[in-house]
């Protein structure tokens, strides 16, 4: 089974096909976690966060598609940057390249239609849910993750410090993933910090 393609792969997974994702799983486990090592310089939640890409992919296998080399490759370095994004959004998290964090979340990300469609779907269940959170939450979320504001800009428009302005978005992203991550697991946290064009 070693030899098949990804795209074989796929197919044998969408039909529930254990050893076909196992043998995917082996195929990029060990760049995957260079490549999110490299971020986090954590090894336990480097593995954690694999697990959860793995685990996603396995619950979402139904929706699994390869790139236009016909691997899984891109999905899953898209998962990863997502996963590497929401982990540096999460409260006490150490940032120890703040430079290399900067420049992932400047990265581009060409999405496909069905991409983007997902996506689409995916934003107007965080807007809801954020339209349900009190406006001095949402507010700065907006400011932050839609006009791209930093805290100090966002602080004087508001006339907050900033340290208000950290918390009121540390807290919003904490009832967000509690409103939505329950109900639709990871493939939808990515938008609760990457705006996609509209």
């Amino acid at each position: 089974m070693e030899k098949l393609s990804d795209s074989r792969l796929i197919d044998l997974v969408r039909g529930d096909n254990q050893h076909a994702f196992t043998t995917l799983v082996n195929r990029y486990w060990e760049n995957m976690y260079r490549h999110i090592h490299a971020k986090l310089r954590h090894e336990e939640d480097t593995k954690d966060i694999l697990q959860e890409i793995f685990i996603t992919v396995w619950k979402n296998r139904g929706h699994l598609y390869v790139d236009d080399n016909g691997t899984l490759g891109a999905y899953l370095y898209r998962a990863a940057r997502y996963c590497i994004i929401d982990y540096f959004g999460r409260p006490k998290t150490a940032i120890c390249d703040e430079a290399q964090l900067h420049a992932l979340l400047a990265q581009e990300v060409t999405l496909s239609a069905h991409e983007l469609l997902v996506s689409k779907e995916m934003e107007q269940r965080v807007n809801d849910a954020l339209s349900r959170l009190p406006e001095r939450l949402q507010l700065p979320y907006r400011l932050s993750r839609y006009q791209h504001l930093t805290n100090k800009e966002i602080a004087a428009r508001l006339s907050l410090s900033e340290q208000t302005v950290k918390n009121n978005i540390s807290l919003t992203l904490q009832r967000l993933r509690l409103s939505i991550h329950e109900k639709d697991g990871f493939a939808i946290l990515f938008i609760l910090l990457v705006t996609h064009p509209s």
